[in-house]
């Protein structure tokens, strides 16, 4: 399991060097009064967290003992000869009464005592080969099982990833809300001297301590949104919820995946067509032992015995016999109600149901990489001009605070460039983030997440 945990960290986060650019990363800047809440704590990395969770995560776990079963379940037995023991003592004691025609009786007490012991070896030599085809399925069983434990490490390493993205997201909003209240403090205290020196009315620092008191209620309740992101991350890598940990990190997006390559590499390294495939190699096995029955069957069978009987009416005090038996039989099917020939269809029906299975997830997967293909591109485009237009935001925000202390922008024209760039900033978080999460999504569905 450790070797496993170490290999998908090392795929994941040195897949190849590729180079980003700062502009390609969502970055936290710290500092501040803002963020005196975030000191004297442990930074925690997407790394640790995901090696954390497969080591930890209860459904992680319950995957490995489902696996665990299937590979005890991989045995010698179809071709071993079935061996049994068997012992039996029995004895009883009857009172029994004799009338004589004369009137006369007696009374005795009848005992007796058996003893039963044997051995006894069946071994089926020959079964029409459904115990090769038996073997077989139990192998891809197994192969079906890693599948389906790879598919829930994956989708583990998808849930921590984004929870991740989502907590440094969250952080950015902290930070620029803090921001906000910072300028919307700096309105404020404008607004207030003027109005103590005799130059403006009492109503414009009224609506600003209005917008500042708006700011800080919304940070207060980004950072509670914060708190259980913190708290549903320590739920999927399963450590204690008051753990003090931290997120300092950016988002890199992995440069521009190509459609025609996820669509290659999919139809080979999907988890979920490489299992629904090995289903398909199962139905056909099914098909095979189902065929089989139509096939005589050849039996070994041997064993030893040893009788011991002790009983008052045998001429001798007691007689005892034991030896070996061995011999061969055979079974020829003939006529059993058609049961082969039902089984056998209902196997083709299994068989060509999971053929059409796979080519039903295969368009599924197909038409989910180009839908979220699409929406990936659409969000590296929008990353570009969403950051131009929180740079033009800021800038008209500057100077608009420059005019707005000269005098010259009234309040509600001032709040309403601070909320332009607010919501400039957050639709460029948005878009780094929705980039990132098709980007794993794209990654998981494609196969090549792990």
């Amino acid at each position: 399991m450790k070797s496993r945990i170490f290999f998908i960290i090392a795929i994941i986060f040195f897949p190849g060097g590729v180079a980003f650019s700062q502009n390609d990363t969502l970055a936290l800047s710290y500092g501040g009064n803002h963020d005196t809440e975030y000191e004297n704590v442990v930074l925690l990395s997407l790394e640790e967290c995901i090696a954390t969770a497969l080591e930890s995560n209860y459904s992680i776990m319950i995957s490995e003992n489902d696996l665990e079963i299937t590979r005890n379940n991989v045995t010698l037995s179809p071709f071993l000869p079935s061996v049994t023991l068997t012992s039996r003592q029995s004895s009883s004691s009857q009172h029994q009464r004799n009338y004589a025609s004369d009137g006369s009786k007696g009374n005795d007490v009848v005992k007796s005592n058996t003893i039963q012991n044997g051995a006894s070896l069946n071994w089926r030599l020959f079964d029409g080969l459904a115990m090769f085809a038996q073997r077989e399925k139990q192998e891809e069983l197994l192969a079906q099982g890693e599948y389906n434990f790879k598919s829930a490490m994956e989708r583990l390493v998808m849930d921590v990833s984004s929870q991740y993205y989502t907590i440094i997201t969250l952080h950015n909003q902290v930070q620029l809300l803090s921001e906000q209240i910072s300028i919307s403090e700096t309105r404020y205290n404008q607004a207030l001297t003027r109005y103590n020196i005799g130059s403006d009315s009492g109503l414009e620092y009224k609506q600003a301590k209005i917008y500042l008191n708006s700011d800080m209620s919304r940070l207060m309740l980004q950072r509670e949104v914060l708190k259980n992101a913190y708290i549903e991350l320590y739920r999927i890598i399963n450590i204690p919820f008051d753990a003090n940990y931290v997120i300092r990190d950016t988002i890199p997006i992995e440069g521009e995946l190509q459609l025609n390559s996820l669509l290659d590499i999919a139809e080979k390294n999907s988890t979920t067509l490489n299992a629904i495939r090995v289903g398909e190699k199962i139905a056909r096995l099914d098909t095979k032992i189902a065929k089989a029955g139509r096939y005589p069957t050849l039996d070994f069978s041997a064993g030893y015995n040893y009788n011991f009987n002790q009983n008052q009416y045998f001429p001798s005090r007691y007689n005892e016999v034991n030896g070996a038996n061995w011999g061969f039989s055979l079974s020829v099917p003939i006529f059993n109600g058609n049961e082969v020939n039902r089984r056998i269809k209902n196997a083709q029906i299994s068989e060509e149901s999971s053929r059409l299975s796979y080519e039903r997830a295969k368009q599924d997967i197909m038409s989910n990489l180009h839908q979220l293909h699409n929406l990936y591109m659409n969000n590296l485009k929008s990353i570009d001009f969403e950051e131009e237009s929180q740079d033009a935001a800021r800038m008209n925000l500057d100077a608009a605070m420059e005019k707005y202390r000269l005098g010259s922008l009234s309040g509600i024209e001032f709040r309403d460039y601070q909320i332009s760039y607010l919501e400039a900033a957050n639709r460029k978080l948005n878009a780094i983030y929705q980039a990132k999460a098709s980007e794993i999504s794209l990654m998981l569905i494609s196969g090549i997440l792990l």
